[in-house]
């Protein structure tokens, strides 16, 4: 994939771009980078001229100046980024935190794209997300004994086997392989290259889990229903409220390229 660099409302915004066609955004979770998206985004471009940014104050992408309290200080950067880009109308899919700022954009700007692509949404009641919001988040402030290194290892490991990490309640445990440490430390280096502000968007996403924002949707919706994801719970929960017309929902196997196959399949139509 190629990749670039274009300033956005006073910052630099790093993407990756590949293939011909009609556009299609691709936004990833947190604290990832566009590069967890670049397998899936090669596939797609096939079909597509694929975009893959770097969501603001991940990756090699700059941070917004003024602290992240919610998806919507986020939605203006994405709307001038796609102006900037020339991309019209694009398809967004997001998974998790890129999801949640699909959805935030698709009710803000609905005329601005043609499809919403959901991968990962969920509903957390108020509780579960102040409960979230307190025990979830390791703080990355540099300590001079380095523990705060050894607690994010610990948080990165866990978080591959629990959901969430600091309950291990048999119920909660989606995983008992142990992670390679190879892995952990991919994830950990996305942390460290985020940085101490690494949970702001993170934070905003969980806050913005609500089946209310899918309720009120307009655009066409699709939510991927992965059999595999660690949020699986919180995806059957978000499905068994009642959702309007405009969204359908399809289920993807368990095996990663079995799974980007069938939502090539989906959204190449």
């Amino acid at each position: 994939m190629e990749q670039k660099i274009i300033e956005v409302k006073g910052i630099k915004i790093h993407y990756r771009t590949s293939g011909e066609g009609f556009p299609i955004i691709l936004l990833h979770a947190s604290p990832r980078s566009g590069k967890m998206l670049e397998k899936f985004g090669n596939m797609l471009s096939i079909h597509f001229n694929v975009v893959i940014p770097d969501l603001p104050g991940y990756g090699n992408s700059e941070s917004i100046p003024q602290k992240v309290n919610s998806m919507n200080d986020v939605v203006p950067y994405l709307k001038d980024f796609i102006s900037a880009t020339n991309l019209i109308r694009p398809h967004l899919y997001g998974t998790a935190t890129g999801a949640q700022l699909a959805i935030a954009f698709a009710l803000k700007f609905p005329e601005e794209i043609q499809n919403i692509y959901l991968d990962n949404p969920a509903h957390f009641s108020e509780d579960e997300y102040l409960l979230i919001s307190e025990k979830y988040f390791v703080d990355l402030s540099p300590e001079a004994d380095g523990i705060h290194l050894l607690k994010l290892w610990n948080h990165v490991r866990e978080s591959m086997m629990f959901f969430p990490w600091y309950d291990h309640s048999p119920e909660n445990q989606f995983s008992n392989i142990e992670p390679s440490p190879l892995i952990i430390e991919d994830l950990v280096r996305d942390y460290l290259v985020a940085g101490v502000r690494y949970d702001e968007l993170y934070r905003a996403a969980f806050q913005h889990e609500k089946v209310e924002k899918i309720q009120q949707l307009r655009v066409p919706t699709t939510i991927f229903k992965w059999k595999a994801s660690i949020l699986l719970k919180y995806i059957n929960r978000l499905l068994s409220f009642q959702l309007p017309k405009n969204v359908c929902v399809v289920e993807t196997e368990k095996d990663i390229m079995v799974r980007y196959n069938q939502m090539v399949e989906i959204i190449a139509g």
